[in-house]
């Protein structure tokens, strides 16, 4: 198994590599430290499984690994965090993480951690399970109209608001309400707020 660990913290990653070493199943890892260098990784070499930290550095976990699933779709990727509050998880999950592990989970839970993501399965760390299942069920409190998640869908695919209203045959006028009304419902303040929203809360397809 080939990994690639994406953190900013060089002593998480040391910690990390000297971990996996002792797995006998983990061929090789590469280590990097911010956002260019892990597409830099990505281009270079084909990688199972990206261990990333939601929070890298200044960028957002989740908006990078969504980024990265439309170029490399097989990639497993799990979430390494200090986070288990709900929204963080569930968002995690959302954007296409297979597993979501703490960075204070053990040996053997990251063992299984990988085990079970390679073979297509979510793995979701032992001292979140219980946050995560109870409300897994839950649905968010954005209620959208079925024009409103046609318009967003399109947001997100960057289309313009001509390209819109041409697709969804409407006015341009009509594209621009449902827009405010998007930005109202998701508190965004703009239209990157509101694709950051959309995907974080799996609203759309990415």
């Amino acid at each position: 198994m080939n990994l690639l660990l994406a953190d900013d913290h060089f002593l998480v990653l040391d910690g990390l590599e000297l971990l996996l070493s002792t797995f006998d199943f983990v061929e090789n890892t590469k280590s990097v430290l911010n956002y260019s260098q892990l597409k830099e990784a990505l281009s270079i070499e084909s990688y199972d499984v990206l261990l990333l930290d939601i929070h890298f550095g200044k960028f957002d976990g989740r908006i990078i690994l969504s980024e990265i699933k439309k170029e490399h779709p097989n990639l497993k990727a799990i979430a390494l965090t200090s986070f288990s509050d709900m929204a963080t998880i569930k968002s995690a999950i959302n954007v296409g993480f297979e597993g979501y592990l703490l960075k204070t989970d053990g040996r053997n839970e990251i063992e299984k951690a990988l085990k079970s993501v390679i073979l297509g399965e979510k793995y979701i760390s032992s001292q979140t399970q219980q946050t995560f299942f109870e409300n897994q069920s839950s649905h968010n409190n954005v209620d959208l109209t079925q024009r409103e998640k046609e318009v967003l869908q399109l947001i997100v695919e960057e289309k313009t608001t001509k390209e819109i209203a041409t697709a969804l045959f409407i006015s341009e006028k009509t594209v621009e309400t449902h827009r405010g009304n998007l930005m109202l419902k998701l508190e965004a303040r703009n239209i990157a707020g509101i694709v950051r929203k959309a995907i974080m809360l799996g609203l759309v397809a990415i």
